[in-house]
């Protein structure tokens, strides 16, 4: 087949997407040898990036915005390069063409908690994305959390939902034992000699107001600082306030974006990694964590269950009191922290970009046949 990716996203804010695409993009070209792929970029600097690729041909089309992109541009480059189908490693397609379109559904937050969002994107969340997974002849959904939602809230066929798990790369995280990379991790980001760990994009459905209140609940217990290791993003303000309501400043540390080669020294570095989100439609760091040996606490809801499967603690995200007494049962229980380790360094293996890329080839071929 000659297949069309859509990759818009390819510079947005690092972040589960961009991981995605930029792991699973190499797997798909070489794996997927016997197809012919053509690259669709907004940014022409980007064309040349998969230069190496003989199945490779890059463009490029300057149209600004996201609709127009989507719904011209790619349509547009569809015809003309005779596209038999359209892959977005994100959440659109476009409506036009007769090519095949499939896509990759991160979550669905949108429909299970709209609240957590802007106007603007409750309503764009509500009547386009629900046009895309329609428009689709197939889509991948993270997890089967994933499936079950989008099932229940949009209507699709389940037939058209295919369930595939995200990855990781074991050769990157794994534990850390060299005592001169786990010296200047420390140093270079002024991490303290114990501490809790929580990494993503710092939002509300993140549920980081309700983390902090937790950690309040325990600090005067246990000598860690809470480490959050991301970006603050449009609903941060509202969530951070309760620092200073509980007088947290000088126990939490904010390292920003840690370099995803940093991040497997700071997993093993932490005691705890802690990720009691709203909504979590996968979790990449969940299985991060798990790699590197650091024990987890995580919400009970959506698919941290799914991924962890038995190699966690889970509390109800809703009650600050549960995430509490899970940090307390996991730092405090030395025997419980050993059998989460085992268990989260088995459940590592069962993930993979490879697999993840094979069961996305797979669908490729389900769709160049019907």
């Amino acid at each position: 087949m000659k297949i069309g990716i859509m990759l818009r996203h390819y510079e947005q804010q690092e972040g589960g997407v961009k991981v995605y695409t930029k792991k699973l993009l190499p797997l798909l070209l070489s794996m997927g040898s016997q197809h012919q792929y053509v690259l669709i970029y907004q940014n022409p600097k980007l064309v040349g990036t998969y230069a190496g690729y003989p199945n490779v041909e890059e463009v490029a089309v300057k149209l600004p915005g996201t609709v127009l992109w989507d719904q011209v541009a790619v349509p547009w480059i569809a015809r003309k390069k005779r596209l038999d189908l359209i892959f977005n490693p994100k959440f659109t397609v476009p409506f036009l063409g007769s090519a095949k379109r499939m896509f990759v559904l991160h979550g669905s937050e949108w429909f299970v908690i709209p609240e957590h969002f802007r106007l603007y994107d409750q309503w764009y969340f509500k009547n386009a994305v629900p046009l895309y997974c329609r428009r689709a002849d197939a889509f991948v959904a993270v997890s089967h959390a994933v499936k079950k939602d989008v099932v229940e809230h949009v209507g699709v066929a389940p037939d058209k939902v295919v369930p595939i798990h995200n990855g990781f790369d074991p050769t990157l995280f794994r534990p850390i034992e060299d005592p001169v990379r786990l010296r200047a991790a420390r140093e270079k980001y002024k991490l303290p000699e114990k501490f809790i760990l929580w990494v993503g994009q710092i939002e509300s459905r993140k549920n980081v107001s309700r983390m902090l209140r937790a950690f309040a609940q325990v600090k005067d217990e246990i000598p860690h600082t809470l480490v959050i290791a991301g970006e603050q993003r449009f609903t941060t303000a509202e969530e951070l306030r309760v620092i200073g309501e509980l007088r947290l400043a000088d126990r939490v540390l904010f390292t920003g974006w840690i370099l995803h080669t940093d991040l497997p020294t700071v997993y093993t570095l932490a005691d705890l990694f802690l990720f009691p989100s709203l909504y979590e439609g996968f979790g990449i760091p969940l299985i991060e964590a798990m790699a590197c040996g650091c024990p987890i606490v995580t919400a009970n809801t959506c698919a941290p269950p799914e991924v962890c499967d038995g190699a966690a603690v889970l509390v109800d995200p809703l009650r600050v009191e549960d995430i509490a007494a899970g940090v307390r049962k996991v730092i405090f229980d030395a025997e419980l922290r050993g059998r989460l380790v085992s268990r989260g360094l088995r459940r590592a293996e069962d993930f993979g970009w490879e697999k993840c890329a094979t069961e996305v080839l797979a669908l490729f071929d389900r769709l160049g046949r019907s």
